[in-house]
């Protein structure tokens, strides 16, 4: 008998690939292990991140409101109660009819405007192109705006779709006005069965969106597109900033 079928020799070889076996399936697993590991790590590290991206959203959420109340406030105090005040001391020591009717046509427009601010009238029956032009009239006092729609639906949004994409229009076109230096600002609304797309874009000096990602008006935007789960991107154009809102919304109705 051959040395290499000799009984012992067999199990030998038996003992020798069941241990390459174990250590190759050993290894497969710990590598498998690893890697299982690796990615967990990974997803929760990306899952933190996130929750403190959204913690500190929601952070800026609650400063952004508090200014916002306080601008009110401040409109109420200096515009409004300013007006009335002198409007009372005019008609207690000088009455000038022109005069006296001038101040309360301005206090009413300030009264209107304020209350437009915090809630816009008639919400439920007012569509969001109606809601998007109210909101542009008052501001081409000060600075050319161009609106256009596209509007190929008949379908009534939600108030709550509505007011939060109002809110972030008044946002970008306030931050237009008070630090792009731009001429003209064009909004662009289209509206389909199932996709709402509003563009504003500007043609002032811009700005780096890396630099200016911490801001609070860029934080109060995408807090707002985060609770519609609707996507928005803030780009540098050759002259000018373009804003792009996007949400698919049919199972939202």
């Amino acid at each position: 008998m051959e040395k290499w079928i000799e009984p012992k020799t067999i199990m030998l070889w038996i003992i020798i690939a069941i241990t390459v076996v174990s250590i190759l399936v050993f290894s497969f697993i710990r590598l498998a292990y690893l890697n299982f590991k690796q990615m967990a790590e990974a997803q929760l590290e990306e899952s933190r991140l996130k929750l403190e991206h959204q913690k500190k959203l929601l952070e800026n959420g609650i400063l952004v409101q508090e200014q916002e109340r306080t601008r009110i406030a401040a409109d109420l105090h200096d515009s409004l109660i300013g007006k009335l005040t002198s409007l009372k001391l005019k008609h207690q020591l000088d009455y000038n009819h022109d005069e006296m009717d001038h101040l309360l046509g301005e206090s009413i427009a300030d009264a209107r405007r304020i209350s437009h601010d915090l809630s816009p009238p008639m919400l439920e029956f007012i569509s969001l192109y109606e809601l998007i032009d109210g909101i542009i009239t008052p501001w081409k006092k000060n600075i050319a705006v161009d609106f256009y729609h596209d509007v190929r639906t008949d379908v009534a949004l939600p108030n709550s779709i509505k007011i939060q994409f109002t809110r972030v229009l008044q946002e970008l076109i306030t931050n237009i006005y008070k630090h792009a230096g731009a001429s003209v600002i064009t909004v662009h609304l289209r509206q389909t069965d199932r996709l709402l797309c509003l563009l504003v874009k500007d043609d002032g000096k811009g700005f780096d969106p890396n630099q200016n990602k911490k801001g609070l008006g860029l934080q109060n935007i995408e807090l707002r597109m985060l609770y519609l789960n609707g996507k928005h991107s803030i780009k540098p154009l050759r002259k000018g900033t373009s804003a792009l809102l996007l949400l698919e919304y049919k199972d939202l109705i």
